[in-house]
């Protein structure tokens, strides 16, 4: 408690008299109002000669009160963590974390492990709608799925999430999904003609897929999927956001499932970016000519990949330009996930 100066006020005249003293500048809001009896206690920050005359009108006066000072959140986790963990820890304690559905993840040094319980819970508190807190692990296997460790919350780690005005079912613990790609997701959708037919090589849950199918509804789009637990995640994702009859969802091996087929895409979308580059042959033979794709890779320049690419293409018999390109993510030090929009030449 604090004791500072106080407007005590009629409760009848208190809420005018709050928006006048709000108005003034005068009104400390870093306190909580009182009220006893019939009397509300305002704390102001001064007393100001422009003050009497009000308090006159509103039949208030000035007394000395003990006030409460009202709760204020933490503006970062570092900061909600000050008291909790040792101080040369704090500067190690991550300053992002992903928000997906009602699940955090985040990812913790090695040093922290031991304060990891207490971290979870302090990012609940921050975020009281959160269920859980999930500390990343490596991510492993042929589905590229991220360990990942409860260290807050609920053990049941099935979530919604939306992006877009759309949304996602999924469990981090079975399939991958990274909500820093939400801009990439719209910059693609955004660009897509109507009438367009687009291949989702490598579609996960359906984020891209789903999007595009909601932004162009003339659209046709093929989705792939070879985990089998993201293949069921993305055949519910598409009933969820009712686009059925734009997007097809198949279950196996890129490579295998486009094989045999004869048909041509307009757009194709090759999000694998720690094995993209082992399937471009097969994603440059079922693009049509003067058709995009959308290229992600992981690598450490702009330059120097964007000219292995076009070299690579040139070796398989194709042509491709390079029409955009940037870094989308960084995945570790001077590393990047990086977009090439590559043109097919006619």
């Amino acid at each position: 408690m604090v004791e500072k100066y106080a407007v005590k006020v009629p409760r009848k005249r208190a809420e005018s008299l709050r928006r006048k003293l709000l108005s003034m500048g005068i009104l400390d809001a870093e306190y909580k109002p009182i009220q006893r009896d019939e009397w509300i206690y305002f704390p102001i920050k001064t007393i100001e000669e422009k003050l009497d005359s009000m308090l006159a009108e509103y039949d208030a006066e000035i007394e000395r009160i003990a006030f409460e000072p009202r709760p204020t959140n933490p503006r970062s986790l570092r900061e909600a963590l000050e008291n909790k963990i040792p101080r040369e820890l704090l500067g190690l304690i991550p300053s992002s974390y992903d928000l997906i559905g009602d699940l955090i993840l985040i990812e913790l040094p090695p040093e922290l492990e031991s304060y990891s319980k207490v971290i979870g819970e302090t990012l609940i508190r921050i975020h009281p709608r959160v269920k859980s807190v999930l500390a990343k692990g490596e991510t492993v296997g042929a589905y590229r799925i991220r360990r990942t460790t409860v260290i807050a919350g609920s053990q049941d780690t099935e979530t919604i999430h939306r992006e877009h005005g759309r949304v996602y079912k999924l469990d981090l613990r079975k399939v991958f999904f990274n909500p820093r790609l939400s801009g990439e997701r719209l910059r693609v959708a955004n660009g897509v003609k109507p009438g367009e037919e687009v291949l989702d090589m490598f579609a996960g849950i359906g984020p891209f897929s789903i999007l595009i199918a909601k932004k162009c509804p003339s659209c046709k789009i093929t989705a792939i999927e070879l985990n089998p637990e993201a293949y069921n995640y993305l055949v519910q994702n598409i009933r969820l956001n009712k686009v059925e009859k734009q997007v097809t969802a198949i279950h196996g091996d890129a490579r295998e499932v486009l094989r045999t087929k004869t048909r041509r895409f307009d757009r194709i979308i090759m999000d694998l970016p720690h094995s993209s580059i082992d399937f471009i042959d097969i994603g440059l033979d079922v693009c049509r000519d003067g058709g995009l794709i959308h290229f992600y890779i992981a690598a450490k320049s702009i330059q120097e990949i964007s000219e292995e690419v076009k070299e690579r293409a040139r070796e398989l018999g194709h042509e491709v330009d390079v029409e955009f390109a940037r870094e989308v993510l960084e995945i570790a030090p001077r590393r990047y996930t990086i977009v090439l929009d590559l043109r097919k030449k006619r």
